[in-house]
């Protein structure tokens, strides 16, 4: 029995419900090397999607809302909840996404399995609690979910690993949850992101985000590490990027040299080896497709 799998390059998608399961929807990941085409805006009606980003960084816009996911983070959709990348690329990085059922499950008799999935993912929905750290254990579980799903070979055996590897994943998220009195995620990084976001065109000083959060330079560029894996020159950098890619994709028309100055690079030389770095590509070639 192989499950349903679509691969590319840089993406695998497990589409699990092709292949009978009651309630696992779809597992997939992506590794990509460079920024790629946005998330659009949908919704997942009667399911849960639960997203773990093992490396980089995403944004996401639920409910009109922004959220910057980092490294080690889980962040989750309920069900029902229109969400999407806001526009921006799905990043450079490595993110993981597990979509279940929550409702019309259908039980088999004797199979408590799907009964202990609905019972594990309405805990973690009464917890309302969308974004924290998930950790390494995360990467593991659901590598080796991939793993199990690699074998030519499947048997009734192999289906139970996998939905108690769910289990167990869910185990994990709900402690993670749980224990959130202790590893909140900062509410001041939203304060800093969102003007980030809104003042790409102007110069942007690290004293003054410093001062907008009450801390130090020193401190606050170790701050802002330790919450989204960049330092601010770095993520103020990623971010001018895309929306120079976003810009370019709606005006294609438009000057290299006007669209470098705009977004406050130095010259278009800098701006295209910046845009070399994050994207593998200079913004000729981005304007060429």
């Amino acid at each position: 029995m192989q499950l349903d799998v679509k691969s590319t390059r840089n993406r695998t998608i497990i589409n699990f419900q092709k292949e009978g399961y009651d309630d696992l929807c779809v597992l997939g990941r992506y590794k990509y090397s460079k920024a790629e085409k946005y998330l659009e805006e949908h919704t997942h009606v009667g399911m849960i999607e639960i997203c773990y980003c093992d490396k980089g960084s995403q944004l996401f816009f639920v409910n009109n809302k922004k959220h910057l996911v980092n490294g080690g983070d889980i962040f989750i959709h309920f069900p029902g909840e229109v969400h999407s990348t806001g526009g921006e690329p799905e990043e450079r990085g490595c993110l993981y996404w597990l979509i279940i059922k929550i409702d019309n499950i259908k039980l088999k008799p004797g199979n408590k399995i799907c009964a202990n999935v609905a019972s594990l993912l309405d805990l973690i929905i009464k917890k309302e609690i969308r974004h924290f750290r998930g950790g390494d254990e995360c990467k593991k579980i659901l590598e080796t979910i991939f793993k199990k799903n690699a074998l030519r070979k499947k048997t009734v055996v192999e289906k139970i690993w996998i939905e108690h590897l769910v289990q167990n994943f869910l185990l994990h998220v709900l402690d993670k949850v749980s224990g959130m009195q202790t590893e909140t995620i900062d509410k001041r990084l939203d304060v800093i992101t969102e003007h980030i976001t809104n003042n790409l065109t102007e110069y942007i000083s690290i004293e003054d985000l410093a001062n907008k959060i009450h801390l130090s330079e020193s401190r606050f560029k170790i701050w802002f590490k330790q919450n989204t894996g960049f330092s601010p020159i770095d993520y103020i950098q990623r971010q001018r990027i895309f929306l120079a890619i976003k810009i370019i994709n709606d005006q294609p028309d438009i000057s290299i040299t006007k669209l470098a100055y705009s977004l406050n690079f130095s010259t278009p030389q800098y701006f295209s080896t910046v845009m070399r770095k994050y994207t593998g590509k200079t913004p000729t070639e981005i304007k060429a497709g």
